[in-house]
């Protein structure tokens, strides 16, 4: 009887292990952009005035104080903060995910800290399939406010001569790349 019981453990964990992963994520938004184009919007003296910004990243969806302000220590993953100036600024966030499963399904926010009330802007939802073990995606702005979001399934390397004249003449606003790490 222990040794069924030691052999149904062992093919359990066998199976969990078979299923688990690890992931390297990298996410950069430039907060410069964000505001020029009216994503962010600096409050009252904002551009003399220091902020906590927040990029942060979670599995589940976003849990509240009661303050109605982020709770950063549930369901957060990654999280890279700085005080910064609303029209100056980059965020980065370099990130190793090991998660039970062969998938991986993300939601990115920044986060404008306040006392009361945080202000919170959705930047982007990935998913990488247990099919795919890498994906990119890259948001540029152009000057009249169109948008450009270019999604990568294998790492490409860039010829300078090949790049889009759209993506050329635009702002990066936020470049996400996420790679299943190879065992």
């Amino acid at each position: 009887m222990i040794i069924l019981q030691e052999a149904l453990l062992l093919v359990l964990f066998v199976n969990n292990f078979a299923n688990a992963d690890d992931f390297e994520l990298s996410v950069y938004f430039n907060l410069g952009t964000s505001e020029q184009h009216g994503i962010i919007r600096c409050r009252q003296g904002g551009t003399k005035l220091k902020t906590e910004y927040h990029l942060i990243v979670i599995k589940k969806n976003p849990k509240y104080t009661i303050l109605r302000n982020l709770d950063l220590e549930a369901n957060v993953i990654g999280d890279a903060e700085g005080d910064f100036y609303c029209d100056k600024g980059e965020l980065t966030l370099r990130k190793s995910i090991k998660t039970t499963e062969n998938f991986i399904h993300l939601h990115i926010f920044l986060v404008e800290v306040y006392l009361i009330k945080d202000s919170i802007f959705d930047i982007a939802k990935i998913k990488l399939s247990s099919a795919r073990n890498y994906f990119a995606q890259s948001k540029f702005i152009n000057e009249a406010g169109h948008t450009l979001v270019k999604t990568a399934h294998i790492e490409e390397s860039v010829n300078p001569e090949s790049v889009d004249p759209i993506i050329a003449n635009s702002d990066l606003l936020y470049r996400i790349e996420i790679r299943r790490k190879a065992n």
